[in-house]
């Protein structure tokens, strides 16, 4: 399995860093699509106090620039699902917002929907990524495993001990009574 996700991440990667490199180096391309959104996000970011030099462009630019940089730690396998669900999550709205199908008609209209579903596809891919354990178990499952290790040796320390002061106090009590003895036989 280890050869077919050294093969299969850099081919699952390579369209997403593909375009983070283009959304990064062209932000006109989302910003034509929905122009009034991004005008709006402008102005409501100007509004705040925010710097100067953030823009939709620049957000656009830094999302871009984030997914080929997920891409390409996913398909270098450094760390693979927070890549994975970074790429899912700057590409996916990308992908969705570009696709305007109900201004299209006849086969222009059917190359879009393939397109749809060939984008679809690789974020199904993407989400499977992102679950992906690579046949090392989740965070969540090795903390689990960790605290259930912690109980059991917590549980052994404590037998451990009750042993011990079981032993103390048996010996505390011959001593005891040894003591008793002597305090005895010297009075009488």
């Amino acid at each position: 399995m280890a050869l077919v996700r050294r093969i299969a991440r850099p081919l699952l990667a390579a369209p997403f860093i593909l375009e983070g490199v283009r959304t990064a180096s062209q932000p006109e391309r989302e910003i034509d699509v929905y122009p009034q959104a991004f005008e709006a996000v402008d102005s409501a970011l100007a509004k705040t106090s925010t710097p100067d030099f953030l823009d939709a462009r620049t957000i656009i630019r830094a999302s871009g620039a984030i997914a080929a940089g997920a891409g390409i730690m996913y398909a270098t396998n450094r760390r693979p699902r927070l890549a994975a669900a970074t790429l899912l999550l700057t590409t996916s709205v990308g992908w969705a917002g570009r696709k305007r199908i109900w201004e299209l008609s006849g086969e222009e209209r059917m190359q879009e929907i393939q397109s749809i579903l060939t984008d679809a596809g690789l974020l199904g891919g993407v989400l499977l990524a992102v679950v992906d354990h690579d046949g090392r178990p989740s965070l969540g499952y090795q903390v689990n495993k960790f605290v259930e290790r912690s109980k059991k040796n917590a549980a052994a320390k404590q037998r451990e001990m009750e042993k011990k002061a079981d032993a103390v106090g048996k010996r505390a009590k011959k001593r005891v009574d040894a003591t008793q003895k002597k305090l005895a036989s010297a009075r009488g």
